[in-house]
């Protein structure tokens, strides 16, 4: 046997150890695959979160910068407000009108003066001693204008100023006017004349708003506001206006004297000093001593009313509370009561009945215990039946009745009440017919 010899088992040792090994390796290899997995994927979401973090900032960025230019914006309208609510614009602009106005002015003007000269010069030069003209009148100009502004700061007339600056800025105008249309035509002329008249006349413009605007410290939202409530309260004083118009008229035809009192009594306050309200109070309490639309013959019509209540409710032995039941049965379950007719009442009546002659029956019913409506004591509801026929007037009882208007002295003061004691009784309802008979028939019978 030669040394080099191995057995099986040190052969299949060796190759579990290179098993293993490789193994080992394969292991190694698969940990390393997965380590380089992992840190491709995290190197992934970390620039994907970088690229979150880069984007929000450069969403925050525009909005910032959109915020900023928002911001410069408003910032420059507001500006831009103010200056025209100042009239900057317009103050800048009157200067320059007022500048090239001078610029073109003047030198034409001393042109005009420097070429006047003798009739009898045979060679005229230039009238140097004229060439301070020009600037004298266009200067006195302006000394109205900023007389104009002094007076306005010290709270002195300025017409005076306004007439100086008119006058100056007009002779200056014509001077430029006339040395145009000779020198250049008439488009020329107008045009120089209004270089001198233009400038000064914008100037007292300015200054006159000026004082306007320190006069009325209000912007212009607030000026528009204000105008706003004054068309409405114009608008609600015409119509409260033509509301009283209407309100006297009506009170003037149906309570002349009443409101002949209230004329009197606004009449001998101060303006203002009581409204119209009060004083026709106090106008109805003098003529009538009743509170408002309350009159003695008001105030007896509801005392009568009254009174032919209470007898209704005697005639028929009748109580408010029962009355009161059968207008809540009324209203809840209708006319019927909820069923075909009156339900638990006996009815008596007619001619020869109980009820003394009358056509509507009464119920004789009468509560023995406290019921689901009633109380113990009290009567029930006292619902009828249907009308029975009506009993014929009498002869003697009208005559009775005649007798008793003549000796009332006249037939409105009769009442069912009286009817009834002068025949001896009877129902109320034959009492009211008798009565209303008489009243409409005060001579003829039956």
């Amino acid at each position: 046997m030669s040394s080099g010899y191995r057995s099986w088992e040190e052969r299949e040792a060796d190759a579990a150890k290179a098993r293993a090994e490789a193994a080992k390796l394969a292991a190694e290899a698969q940990t390393a695959a997965q380590q380089a997995e992992a840190n491709a994927a995290k190197t992934e979401t970390d620039k994907l979160a970088e690229q979150v973090r880069q984007t929000k900032l450069r969403n925050q960025l525009a909005a910032v910068a959109e915020t900023a230019k928002d911001d410069k914006a408003v910032r420059k309208a507001k500006r831009r407000e103010q200056r025209d609510d100042d009239g900057t614009t317009f103050k800048i602009l009157v200067n320059v009108v007022m500048t090239l106005g001078l610029l073109a002015a003047l030198p034409a003007q001393i042109s005009y003066f420097l070429g006047l000269h003798h009739k009898d010069d045979k060679n005229p030069g230039p009238a140097w001693t004229l060439a301070p003209i020009p600037f004298f009148l266009e200067l006195l100009a302006w000394v109205g204008v900023m007389g104009t502004r002094w007076a306005h700061r010290k709270g002195l007339p300025r017409w005076p100023f306004w007439l100086l600056t008119a006058t100056l800025a007009s002779l200056a105008g014509y001077i430029n006017f006339a040395h145009g249309v000779t020198q250049y035509g008439t488009v020329a002329g107008c045009a120089l004349a209004a270089t001198s008249v233009i400038g000064p006349l914008l100037a007292e413009v300015r200054q006159f708003l000026e004082s306007k605007a320190a006069e009325d410290g209000r912007d212009l939202k607030q000026r528009a506001k204000d105008r706003r409530v004054a068309r409405e309260k114009a608008k609600a004083d015409a119509e409260r206006k033509r509301t009283e118009q209407a309100e006297d008229k009506l009170r003037e035809d149906l309570f002349e004297e009443e409101f002949k009192e209230f004329r009197r009594i606004i009449a001998a306050h101060p303006t203002g000093a009581i409204s119209r309200e009060a004083a026709w109070v106090q106008a109805w309490e003098t003529k009538h001593g009743l509170p408002l639309s309350v009159t003695a013959e008001s105030l007896a019509s509801r005392e009568a009313a009254r009174e032919a209540i209470a007898e209704v409710m005697r005639d028929y032995e009748r109580s408010p509370e029962s009355v009161a039941v059968d207008l809540w049965l009324a209203d809840v379950f209708g006319a019927n009561g909820g069923d075909d007719g009156p339900s638990g009442a006996t009815t008596e009546g007619g001619p020869g009945g109980p009820a003394g002659g009358g056509s509507r029956a009464r119920s004789r019913t009468t509560s023995e215990g406290p019921g689901a409506l009633g109380r113990k004591g009290k009567q029930a509801s006292g619902r009828t039946s249907a009308k029975t026929p009506e009993k014929p007037l009498e002869p003697a009882h009208i005559e009775k009745v005649r007798k008793l208007a003549e000796a009332l002295g006249d037939v409105d003061q009769l009442s069912a009440r009286k009817v009834r004691e002068v025949i001896g009784g009877g129902s109320n309802e034959y009492a009211v017919r008798l009565r209303d008979y008489v009243k409409n028939n005060p001579t003829s019978n039956a």
